[in-house]
């Protein structure tokens, strides 16, 4: 075992395919430090970071057995980039949980003064729930936009869709959302 800490990463790679699960430990050992730190530094959540880091030696083990292994021959720079989008991808969906999470509390009307209260609070609730019946897209697009404060640009970027795909996305909601209103017979002051 301890000549193997000494081999190249790409030998101690092919010992384990052929066989040889200690390789594999010997590249964890060898790198565990500098992975999981830099993925802790990213998620600032212990929790996250160690099921980050084993997402990442399960996502490598897969792409070897696959037979797709880095270009760089770098073991550590593969690890380290796939860490990266793991952690992009889980801070993408935390942040998107956010605002998904309860976007009844996100919807913040006021209240027209010609409208009486109790109109207004079942209008009010029945928006929420038609809202949450959109479909995830739309759903997300809307919240983004309208109460995460996002661009149509940073809402692209966020859920890697296109532009046009994004305003879209809003305009369906948009009209899925005065369809339902129309249906429900909801008049807003």
């Amino acid at each position: 075992m301890n000549n193997q800490t000494r081999m190249p990463d790409e030998t101690l790679i092919q010992f384990y395919l052929k066989g040889d699960p200690n390789a594999m430990a010997t590249l964890v050992e060898l790198y565990k430090d500098r992975v999981y730190s830099s993925i802790y530094n990213i998620v600032q959540d212990k929790y996250a970071a160690e099921e980050i880091f084993q997402e990442v030696f399960i996502c490598l083990i897969n792409n070897m057995i696959a037979g797709k292994q880095s270009e760089e021959g770098n073991f550590l720079q593969w690890a380290s980039r796939i860490a990266q989008q793991l952690c992009m991808e889980y801070k993408r969906k935390t942040s998107l949980a956010l605002v998904l999470n309860d976007p009844a509390e996100k919807i913040n009307f006021s209240m027209p003064a010609a409208l009486p209260a109790t109109n207004y609070h079942q209008s009010h609730g029945k928006i929420k729930s038609m809202i949450d019946m959109l479909p995830d897209s739309q759903r997300e697009v809307m919240l983004l936009n309208h109460y995460g404060g996002l661009s149509f640009n940073e809402i692209a970027a966020t859920l890697k869709c296109s532009l046009s795909m994004a305003l879209d996305c809003m305009k369906l909601a948009l009209n899925n959302l005065r369809k339902m209103m129309t249906e429900k017979e909801i008049v807003l002051g």
